[in-house]
């Protein structure tokens, strides 16, 4: 089964973002429980980032967001040295894109990174690129 194959509702007045982190919290406590069955380490919450054996944990997360991130290029087929064009599966290049995020917003729920600390963090940076854009940083 894929995203095609799922048919869900949106409706109603919810901050989507805080929707997202609910859900992926719900996940990760399923996940953590399988890994650690596996004994894969899994550190409880609230992790202390300042032991390495923590530190190895986060670096294992944000790698499974860029492997989900690397099979999201790999959707792109197309090489300039071929003459033929080969079409884009959007589906799959969209759930690959749905996994890194489920994987990036499990690395902020692990660091206590909360949604509405993520909103203003994105908005902060955002103030930050556009001063160095003005003044040519």
């Amino acid at each position: 089964m894929n995203i095609i194959d799922v048919k869900i509702s949106l409706e109603g007045n919810f901050d989507k973002l805080e929707k997202i982190f609910e859900l992926q919290g719900k996940l990760k406590e399923k996940y953590d429980l399988i890994e650690r069955q596996k004994g894969i380490y899994v550190p409880d919450f609230p992790v202390d980032i300042n032991i390495c054996r923590n530190q190895e944990y986060f670096k294992s997360l944000a790698y499974r967001v860029v492997s989900e991130l690397v099979e999201a290029t790999e959707c792109f087929r197309n090489k300039a040295w071929k003459q033929s064009e080969v079409l884009t599966d959007i589906d799959h290049l969209k759930e690959e894109l749905a996994d890194c995020l489920h994987f990036y917003i499990e690395l902020c729920i692990n660091l206590g990174i909360t949604a509405p600390e993520l909103f203003e963090l994105y908005f902060k940076k955002q103030e930050v690129n556009r001063w160095r854009q003005a003044t040519k940083y």
